[in-house]
């Protein structure tokens, strides 16, 4: 039950405009200072989770690699999706609270 809150945590954040999703749009976001949790899945491929971990490191995100591809977009409403950035505060310090008790 507690991993089904994570990803219904994230389609509350989706649904309030508050993700940004898709490889290009997080990136946007993380360059504005907009996103306070990167989501990678375990499946995304290993080039763009490198790329993105890096520039989390630079730029102070945490970063957590939790879930698969087609289960975060079915939590969006979306195709299969390998990364999400959250850009609400509170919102990502849930989704943090819950992956921990989950323990990914």
């Amino acid at each position: 039950m507690v991993m089904n809150k994570v990803y219904n945590l994230l389609g509350l954040a989706y649904r309030a405009g508050k993700v940004a999703w898709g490889y290009q749009a997080v990136m946007a976001a993380i360059k504005r200072r907009k996103v306070f949790l990167l989501l990678l899945a375990v499946d995304s491929s290993p080039r763009m989770r490198g790329k993105l971990l890096a520039t989390c490191r630079e730029s102070g995100i945490e970063a957590i690699v939790y879930g698969d591809k087609v289960t975060i977009g079915v939590a969006l409403g979306k195709p299969p999706c390998a990364v999400v950035g959250v850009t609400d505060a509170n919102l990502a310090r849930l989704i943090r609270q819950h992956v921990r008790e989950v323990g990914a």
